[in-house]
């Protein structure tokens, strides 16, 4: 329970945190130059990592559940 509250509050702030990179960068609503950029694209690029990864572990862990549901969903 503990390990699948952790990835969730993982995947929500590095989802947040590219929802909101993105958003700033789409609207160029980031003042100054590319210097001023760049930490913002750091960011957007790496949080959308650890995203992936979390979203890889997270399928992972349930993918017993995903069976079982699929059975049930799909009958066999």
């Amino acid at each position: 329970m503990k390990k699948n509250f952790t990835l969730d509050t993982v995947l929500f702030v590095s989802a947040l945190i590219c929802f909101v990179t993105g958003i700033l960068m789409d609207f160029h609503a980031i003042p100054g130059g590319k210097e001023m950029r760049r930490p913002f694209k750091l960011a957007h690029t790496y949080s959308g990592y650890v995203m992936a990864v979390g979203v890889i572990l997270h399928l992972a862990w349930h993918v017993d559940w995903i069976k079982n549901s699929a059975r049930k969903i799909f009958g066999r």
